[in-house]
């Protein structure tokens, strides 16, 4: 029996948003450059608030508080290290976890579980090796980058014991993996990867760095907290939505995999193997950042042959972008208000910058052009990546209402399913093309100057 083409059906991969939401981290590097710069001005000088005011207790709060708050750029600068250092990333990855070459001479051959796996990594993804963890606790099973067209897949000894006890579940599993390994996603994330190693350190870094700023002027009652701690509290409630979009494109990726593994094992023996590699501890806390909580994988899963399963995949990047600016407006609203501004003025600027800033018509344009083009896009990406047109299956694939016709073909469903997805990001564009209000560059609070210029014009 055959496979359908890599780009139909339950086999067809989501837009790539992790790529998209790196790219849009780099587009914003001058911004960020800019930013920071004003930043160490304000925090380091007494160019805006005077000697008194930042050499308070509440300015040293704030200036170890802005080290939490440079975490776009960390993610940004963890992912751009992944992809352009992926020889340093493997031979690190191979070091740390003891990877052999199932074949050479630190291994004892290659056994015929070995050779089973290797038959299923060449069917799926063409090209990618397979290493063997000879370390007890080594990764059940794990993609990673050797460099930028070497990918590898890890393997442990448990694994290899798994296919020789459940094949079905090892092979859930396996099929896992190797869509990320055809969807380019090996290079920013998998094993070794520091991208994820960031956004798995970020509660820590928030604890540290955001809490305890706050934490310590609040035990301290020292003179100027009394004006700082708001802001303060404001700014550390805002700073987990900065992971917000990464998370999102990250648990898109794993998603779309499971769904993959569901189109040619079923959606049963893919739960199965999801509750056999439950983990535990903190590894499990920090591993939720990267990879969707149990719950929600296991009600995707269930419902994988259903509708809903790609149009979530396909809104995952639209959601995440508007979901940021809903829940980031209010805390700049608060935090004008804090310094300062009538409520009603603080609500008309965060408003309007939320407009400026988070509603930028060029991330929704290229958004909005990549759901309504992803049906022409999905195969030459797939094919970049070295997916295989098809692969041959033991087991009766997962039947799928969007792909109601022979694989392949753009059904009506399936046009009508992106059409439906296009929505949003086409009523959000309108919404970001419209004129500003204004309200920024007249709030006293943003624009002090101005403000008592303009006051002054009107004594006059």
């Amino acid at each position: 029996m055959r496979r359908p083409p890599a780009s139909g059906g339950l086999a067809s991969p989501p837009p790539p948003w992790l790529w998209l939401v790196m790219a849009m981290y780099l587009s914003q590097v001058p911004g960020s450059v800019t930013w920071w710069h004003e930043q160490i001005l304000d925090l380091w000088t007494d160019r805006t608030y005077g000697a008194a005011v930042v050499s308070g207790s509440g300015f040293a709060a704030l200036r170890v508080m802005t080290v939490s708050q440079a975490m776009p750029f960390l993610v940004m600068a963890s992912g751009v290290a992944t992809v352009l250092l992926p020889h340093l990333r493997g031979r690190y990855t191979e070091w740390r976890h003891h990877l052999v070459d199932p074949g050479g001479a630190d291994a004892d051959g290659p056994s015929s579980a070995v050779r089973s796996v290797q038959r299923l990594l060449d069917q799926h993804a063409p090209g990618t090796a397979l290493t063997v963890s000879l370390r007890a606790r080594g990764p059940s099973i794990r993609v990673y980058a050797r460099g930028w067209r070497e990918r590898r897949v890890a393997v442990s000894l448990g694994f290899l014991a798994l296919r020789q006890s459940d094949p079905d579940r090892a092979r859930a599993l396996l099929l896992h993996e190797a869509r990320h390994l055809t969807c380019g996603e090996h290079l920013v994330t998998g094993l070794g990867s520091p991208f994820t190693r960031v956004v798995g350190a970020w509660p820590v870094l928030l604890l540290v760095c955001g809490v305890g700023p706050v934490a310590w002027l609040f035990l301290t009652h020292a003179p100027t907290s009394s004006m700082m701690i708001v802001q303060l509290a404001v700014v550390v409630v805002r700073l987990p939505l900065v992971l917000l979009l990464p998370v999102i494109a990250l648990w898109c990726a794993e998603l779309a995999a499971d769904r993959y593994a569901v189109a040619d094992v079923g959606r049963r023996t893919v739960l199965e193997a999801l509750d056999a590699t439950r983990t535990s501890g903190p590894r499990r806390l920090t591993g939720r950042l990267y990879h969707p909580p149990g719950a929600l994988r296991r009600w995707f899963v269930e419902r994988s042959h259903r509708p809903v399963a790609p149009l979530l995949l396909l809104l995952a990047g639209p959601i995440a972008l508007l979901l940021y600016a809903v829940l980031v407006t209010p805390f700049g609203v608060v935090s004008l208000i804090a310094l300062g501004d009538a409520p009603l003025t603080a609500l008309a600027s965060g408003l309007d910058l939320a407009h400026r800033d988070l509603l930028f018509w060029p991330w929704w344009a290229v958004v909005l052009a990549v759901v309504l083009l992803w049906p022409l896009l999905a195969r030459p990406w797939l094919r970049l990546w070295g997916a295989p047109e098809a692969v041959p299956s033991a087991h009766r694939p997962e039947p799928d209402p969007a792909s109601p016709s022979p694989p392949g073909h753009h059904t009506p469903y399936r046009r009508r399913t992106h059409l439906l997805a296009a929505l949003l990001p086409a009523v959000v564009l309108v919404v970001a093309l419209l004129p500003r209000t204004g309200a920024a560059e007249r709030d006293p609070v943003l624009r002090p100057a101005s403000a008592t210029t303009a006051t002054a014009e009107t004594e006059d």
